[in-house]
């Protein structure tokens, strides 16, 4: 009995720790549509999620804004500046000059009432580049060739 009660805890620890990671996903395929405006080509569309659990309203394991996959325990960092500070970070790294259409939307979902909740925020975003823009990185591109 005493197996299978600690085996229970370790097992509710690990499902806390590993639900409570940041997701940054990005994609780059549009299946040739047209997104953007004649003046700027979409680049990627990101997504993040920053999840969090919360004990009598206290963080217990949250997502950290450092990246994909981290988490932070007793920080409460469901913040919309961490989710778009992670979205433009994203864009950028995928070579975007700026991003568009950016939404940020925050949930929250009793697990346990009172005791236990758990708060999301997810930001999106077009990460989008000019025809200029797009034009100056290909000679740079072509000039820093060997």
């Amino acid at each position: 009995m005493k197996k299978t009660i600690l085996f229970t805890a370790v097992f509710a620890v690990a499902a806390l720790v590993f639900s409570g990671c940041t997701t940054v996903e990005s994609t780059q395929k549009f299946n040739r549509m047209g997104l953007g405006t004649p003046n700027e080509k979409a680049i990627c569309q990101t997504h993040v999620e920053i999840p969090g659990y919360f004990l009598f309203g206290l963080p217990i394991v949250v997502g950290s804004p450092a990246g994909d996959g981290e988490w932070t325990m007793f920080r409460y960092n469901l913040t919309t500046e961490n989710a778009v500070y992670l979205l433009t970070k994203e864009a950028k790294a995928r070579r975007a000059a700026r991003v568009v259409n950016v939404n940020v939307m925050t949930t929250e979902t009793v697990i346990f009432p009172p005791f236990l909740t758990k708060r999301t925020i997810q930001a999106s975003g077009t990460g989008v580049r000019t025809k200029g823009a797009a034009l100056e990185r290909a000679a740079s591109d072509y000039d820093a060739q060997p």
